[in-house]
């Protein structure tokens, strides 16, 4: 699923409370309910993994790598301005519980990413997760 409606749905609930920790779990959870619903998602491209060398042995990403997390930072700015306008109407709202929520409903797509790039296998429960909500 696209980041956008991930930012969309666990910022319009976390917006329903004032406590933080409510708002992390609304997040999370938000999440991976979404993610069992049959889907869309849009793939990075293979090549977004590849790391270059250069002659003094540091590393850089491939120009493949900015286009993909440019279209990463345009998903979440879409998501986070169509937030913002459906919270507009609300007459009081707790914005630091929004964002709480926000985080936490999109962590589990980074976290995967990240155990991709990197195999650590401290997340790879997530990974895990994320496989068995989207194939069952």
């Amino acid at each position: 699923m696209i980041l956008a409606s991930h930012i969309i749905v666990s910022g319009l609930l976390g917006a329903t409370t004032q406590n933080y920790f409510l708002a992390a779990a609304i997040g999370l959870v938000s999440h991976y309910i979404l993610d069992a619903i049959p889907h869309w998602d849009f793939y990075l491209s293979p090549e977004f993994n590849v790391k270059v060398e250069t002659e003094d042995g540091s590393f850089i990403k491939e120009k493949l790598f900015w286009k993909e997390v440019g279209k990463i930072a345009i998903d979440i700015l879409i998501g986070l301005g169509l937030l913002f306008v459906f919270l507009k109407t609300s007459s009081y709202i707790n914005i630091t519980a929004v964002f709480i929520s926000v985080f936490f409903g999109v962590l589990p797509d980074p976290l995967q990413l990240l155990y991709l790039m990197t195999k650590w296998r401290f997340i790879k429960w997530n990974f895990d997760f994320q496989e068995f909500v989207h194939h069952s």
